[in-house]
């Protein structure tokens, strides 16, 4: 089957319609497992029958719980932000942007086994957007890609043309019935169910809305062979310089 284009959906209100029941979904796991948790252990130290190694392991699992309730806060709060006015678009080296999202993701490739491969031409690259908005699009689309692709490999690829930069995979694509709704907070679509891959649905969100706030183009194409995001930025204005 060949690639279509995806209907890019504005995540609007993060909280409106049901999206306050997915996201109490979404923290009461963490939740739970702390609670749990943190009641068990009492529960050991006042009947006097501790064990230092399963304390240890209790503890470990503590902390992964409430890190990873953190971090659903922390994007809750960045999706939010991130719906206000655009900021000043600033000439930015796409080859550069492109070596941070790749940095910022390095541990979410080793993770799952992944290599993320750079073409970029030799020379700079130069379009206008918001420097820290066009980095975090990127980093989050990359990180989708990196979490469902199934081959060995993401390739981000940098075009003079555009100026734009690509991040393809070989995953699954997109089902036909998700690819609006995966753009919305706290969807997540059938490969995180199956997979069992940890996250709240805020990824792909959070790229639309800080591509859109820093003017950037946004273009998703999917198909059975994997899915390719394209992020297009605003052409140089003759006599500005990358900085």
């Amino acid at each position: 089957m060949g690639e279509v284009s995806v209907v890019i959906a504005d995540p609007g209100d993060p909280f409106a319609g049901d999206a306050l029941s997915r996201l109490g979904h979404e923290l009461r796991g963490p939740l739970a497992g702390i609670v749990g948790l943190t009641r068990i252990m009492g529960r050991k130290v006042a009947e006097g029958s501790t064990d230092a190694a399963q304390q240890a392991r209790q503890l470990d699992m503590i902390h992964s719980s409430a890190a990873e309730l953190l971090t659903t806060v922390e994007r809750i709060v960045t999706l939010a932000r991130t719906g206000g006015t655009g900021r000043s678009p600033e000439p930015v080296d796409c080859r550069e942007v492109c070596r941070q999202a790749i940095t910022a993701t390095a541990a979410a490739a080793g993770h799952h086994h992944r290599e993320v491969r750079l073409e970029a031409p030799p020379a700079p690259v130069t379009g206008l957007a918001n420097r820290d908005d066009i980095r975090d699009a990127v980093t989050e689309l990359l990180d989708n890609a990196i979490k469902y692709t199934d081959g060995p490999c993401v390739r981000v690829t940098v075009r003079a043309d555009g100026p734009a930069i690509e991040i393809s995979d070989d995953g699954p694509g997109l089902a036909a019935g998700e690819r609006e709704q995966v753009f919305l907070p706290f969807e997540r679509g059938q490969a995180a169910r199956e997979r069992d891959v940890s996250g709240a649905g805020l990824g792909l969100p959070l790229a639309v809305r800080h591509a859109r706030r820093c003017g950037a183009g946004l273009d998703v194409r999917t198909g059975s062979g994997g899915t390719t995001c394209t992020l297009t930025l605003a052409a140089l204005t003759p006599g500005l310089k990358e900085t």
